[in-house]
């Protein structure tokens, strides 16, 4: 009886893969600008999650009573209570997004970096799903911001430590290859901010989010094809 090959039987050779290494290090370059460490850029997501009415209904005490914290957000109630609910999601996010290094060395040691990067890429699509599914109505569905954040920052550093490993496959110029996956993963701050002024533009949070997770399948596919199931080798 025919069965289909595990992953790993899928995954190109070394030897192919050190044939792609230029692709493969360009599009990390991207990939880790666009899908890394964008928790980074908190301040740009907060303004969109309060702008959508994420945990606004904590603020329904305030509309009756003289409070300073009270402000209007595209027509949707702002307090201190919804922003402190909301600043905890980034906390326990970019808590993930540096404490997750631990465990991902051992993991990377005994499975290679492709799975590693499979199920981080996966991470961040969900997230950007999740985002948008909450979006529809943030009044029921706002604690989901915490698993998105939780998911983005996890998938966000699984994309950024795999990454580091290519590098191996540049020898005399590994270091300058190594400055790029580093910068593009700094720069990566930056994309929040990005997405929030396409966001002023009137474009729908849940469109940009639907946007974003299907090209962090992108990611998943470009993995599938291009990222070989053993470790890269020094050269």
């Amino acid at each position: 009886m025919l069965c289909c090959p595990p992953p790993a039987a899928m995954a190109p050779s070394l030897a192919l893969a050190y044939r792609r290494r230029w692709w493969m290090a360009v599009t990390s370059i991207f990939e880790n600008l666009f899908f890394s460490a964008v928790l980074l850029g908190w301040g740009s997501l907060l303004i969109m999650l309060k702008s959508e009415g994420f945990y606004s209904h904590l603020c329904t005490e305030n509309l009756t009573g003289a409070n300073e914290t009270f402000m209007d957000y595209n027509g949707w109630p702002s307090c201190i209570e919804q922003e402190e609910v909301l600043n905890l999601g980034f906390t326990v996010g970019s808590f993930l997004l540096s404490a997750a290094t631990m465990p991902l060395g051992l993991l990377m040691d005994r499975f290679g970096p492709r799975p590693v990067r499979l199920v981080g890429s996966s991470c961040f699509a969900a997230s950007c799903a999740v985002m948008a599914v909450a979006a529809y109505n943030p009044r029921v569905f706002s604690i989901l911001i915490f698993l998105a954040v939780c998911l983005n920052g996890f998938g966000g550093i699984c994309l950024t430590f795999t990454s580091l490993t290519l590098p191996n496959m540049f020898g005399n110029i590994r270091s300058t290859i190594l400055s790029l996956m580093i910068g593009s993963y700094a720069s990566s701050a930056v994309t929040f901010p990005g997405v929030k002024l396409i966001y002023d533009l009137g474009v729908s949070f849940r469109v940009i989010m639907w946007v974003w997770s299907g090209l962090a399948c992108m990611v998943v596919l470009n993995c599938l094809l291009n990222w070989p199931g053993e470790s890269f080798p020094c050269s």
